[in-house]
């Protein structure tokens, strides 16, 4: 099937939809804006709330910034500016912008290029099998500090799934710290990436995996910048290999196939 622009398709079931390529000219120019949150009086939940929704596979935006307008200066909220669900999707120069939960990497596998991501809690989370790569990570003003920048999920030793962060500068106004673990086996990994003074000297929370401390894949290697001192961090975070390292920052771990290459590049 070919590229397009956004269309509707006919039959089935829409969201669903493949191959749709969504450009805009730049992400200081073309924002999406929308405030819904979990529990606001439409009733809505985390997965329903988000101001930009992709369920389908082989889905590239580039250019665009989405923002959950939501304030959660004073008390945050589950508010998501996107949720990426479908496989082979790939970002490249967008904006994320919210408090609480503002990029949903929540299943597939997922390539982030030149984005921006600014929140305060849990603000890169989910399932995904995903690279950022020359990304900016900011948290953002609030009176809920320190922060959290992911909360990944997966669930059992077999899972592929992991965030890896590469080449990329966490800054902010505030302390955060780099993840907590959403599920048992949660895997983060920064590498070659800076880190401003914000950071949390612990740098992890254990959250929902205590006493799998073990299990959690945390690591950073090769970082720079005042917040990549490990002389503060957790006990139990791990230190990769250079084969291990090379296995998760290498492009194929989300592109073992090729399907990158067959997309629209930016």
């Amino acid at each position: 099937m070919g590229w397009g622009g956004v269309c509707a398709g006919e039959g089935g079931d829409r969201r669903y939809k493949s191959y749709i390529l969504l450009e805009g000219e730049g992400a200081q120019k073309t924002s999406i804006e929308w405030g819904d949150y979990a529990s606001d009086s439409r009733g809505h939940d985390t997965a329903s709330c988000g101001t930009f929704t992709s369920y389908a596979s082989n889905i590239v935006v580039a250019g665009i910034t989405f923002k959950n307008t939501y304030d959660g200066y004073s008390h945050t909220k589950q508010a998501v500016a996107a949720l990426i669900a479908g496989d082979k999707s790939s970002l490249y120069s967008c904006g994320f912008v919210g408090y609480q939960d503002t990029l949903a990497d929540l299943f597939g596998r997922h390539y982030f290029k030149g984005c921006y991501i600014q929140g305060v809690t849990d603000f890169i989370f989910g399932l995904g099998q995903s690279i950022y790569e020359g990304c900016t990570i900011s948290t953002a003003n609030s009176v809920e500090k320190p922060g959290f920048v992911t909360a990944q999920g997966r669930g059992a030793a077999n899972d592929t799934n992991g965030f890896v962060f590469k080449r990329c500068n966490v800054t902010g106004p505030q302390a955060t710290y780099l993840g907590r673990a959403w599920g048992r086996y949660s895997r983060v990994i920064f590498y070659q990436t800076f880190m401003s003074d914000i950071i949390v000297p612990e740098g992890w929370s254990v959250w929902n995996a205590h006493g799998y401390e073990n299990e959690i894949t945390y690591a950073e290697s090769e970082c720079t910048g005042p917040g990549s001192k490990q002389s503060g961090r957790v006990r139990w975070k791990k230190t990769l290999t250079s084969d291990e390292l090379r296995k998760f920052t290498d492009i194929s771990y989300i592109d073992g196939e090729g399907w990158l290459g067959e997309q629209p590049q930016y």
